[in-house]
């Protein structure tokens, strides 16, 4: 049997497609590389977002119809089997569904000559997705969350929170630095609510402080966690970002600068509680950076609401900033509400891209002629390599420097996406 696996969306679906493959060599298939070798079709679905369930309709709809043509099968998996199964059998009416919580068992789609429906919520702890790009290992350590935003439709795919096991966590963190990782990136829903459902408390300083004790010259990167789940561990959150082996770096969604936005999105958190939750990270751990997500044109954003995210932006100054238009997703409640008129939303876009940008270049033109200690990562374009400062800021260097490798780097100039630099000698 040959397979072909096409995957869109975040690190989490880009592990779940690893952990696929793992499933069907163990089954004897074989994973081919392109649609044409293939007997059945695998599309690894993302809904995050309007022009991307979009992009996801058309997708299916084309494979099916060439598939079907060919006498082949296709098997729709991800976020959009499990939110929107009905609208995943209009477009593809013979095809296969299996959920993110269900595919340990993708196997019995693939094999079978029959359509299969895995839509359950039956994820195992012990077996994790992950995957390894280059030097960088990228470990999902929960599924799910604990929130109720009110512009999410990813929690129809997602509800439950089930944390993985602590101890399949560091076996597989020690395997991926037996096979050469020096960067691991822990990564989840919200990786704060980690343990919530395993012991009743949020266990990520633990697991975090448990990785690092492993043999090895590595870091790990630590993913997305909510803002009000963050400031329950703050200080144990300090403690573990001050390890040499965890980047001084945190992803810390915002989503509005104003109080009344974030109460109509469902957010647990206040804009001042937000506020010193950053303040007290950057004071008790020197040079962490902060990246923050912030949703333009919500329901019930008001041009004074847009202003006070505006001012917060100026305010916080953050390392990185990605924002984007609210996408109308069916099923939420914001989808219900009035919503803000596209020209509006892309008018506030612009504001804000320049602010973010302004902002972005003087934090980073702060690092211009000092010298750094960095790991380099990734290779980068025009033969570049992009290495990483202990906070995770990605400084591009010139020539083939060996991925893995510790260096140190001079910051000749900044840019608002990346610092520039040379080896130090």
């Amino acid at each position: 049997m040959r397979v072909y696996i096409e995957t869109y969306g975040c690190a989490l679906s880009r592990g779940e497609s690893h952990l696929m493959e793992t499933v069907l060599r163990r089954r004897g298939a074989r994973i081919v590389g392109s649609l044409e070798e293939a007997d059945v079709v695998i599309i690894n679905t993302c809904i995050v977002r309007g022009e991307t369930e979009d992009r996801m309709r058309r997708r299916i709809k084309s494979l099916y119809e060439v598939l079907a043509a060919r006498g082949k099968r296709l098997v729709v998996a991800g976020c959009m089997a499990k939110a929107m199964p009905y609208t995943v059998s209009r477009l593809a009416p013979d095809s296969s569904l299996v959920a993110p919580q269900c595919v340990h068992r993708v196997d019995e789609a693939v094999f079978s000559q029959s359509r299969v429906l895995l839509l359950g919520d039956e994820r195992r702890r012990d077996l994790l997705p992950q995957v390894i790009r280059g030097v960088i290992g990228i470990v999902p350590i929960a599924d799910g969350c604990l929130g109720d935003c009110s512009f999410c439709v990813v929690k129809y795919a997602r509800r439950r929170l089930v944390s993985y096991a602590p101890r399949a966590i560091v076996n597989t963190v020690r395997g991926m630095l037996e096979r050469g990782a020096k960067e691991i990136e822990l990564t989840a829903p919200d990786t704060a609510v980690y343990g919530v459902d395993l012991a009743g408390q949020q266990l990520l300083p633990d697991l975090v402080l448990r990785i690092v004790e492993l043999p090895g010259d590595f870091m790990v990167r630590v993913g997305m966690m909510t803002p009000e789940y963050a400031m329950r561990i703050l200080d144990e959150l300090v403690e573990m970002y001050r390890h040499p082996k965890v980047y001084k770096f945190a992803h810390i969604p915002v989503q509005s600068g104003d109080d009344r936005v974030l109460k109509i999105m469902n957010r647990g958190y206040t804009v001042e509680e937000y506020v010193e939750l950053v303040r007290e990270l950057r004071r008790k751990v020197p040079g962490i950076s902060i990246a923050t997500d912030i949703i333009v044109g919500h329901p019930g954003e008001d041009e004074e609401a847009f202003r006070n995210t505006l001012k917060l932006v100026e305010e916080l100054r953050f390392e990185r900033v990605h924002f984007a238009q609210y996408s109308l997703r069916p099923h939420t409640r914001s989808a219900s509400m009035k919503q803000v008129p596209e020209h509006v939303k892309k008018e506030r876009s612009k504001r804000l891209l320049e602010v973010v940008e302004r902002v972005g270049l003087e934090v980073h033109r702060a690092y211009v002629g000092g010298v750094y200690e960095a790991l380099v990562t990734e290779e980068g374009h025009s033969d570049t390599r992009v290495a990483r400062l202990s906070n995770y800021m990605p400084v591009i260097l010139p020539g083939n420097v060996d991925l893995g490798s510790r260096v140190r780097v001079r910051v000749l100039d900044a840019s608002y996406y990346d610092l520039r630099g040379v080896l130090a000698g």
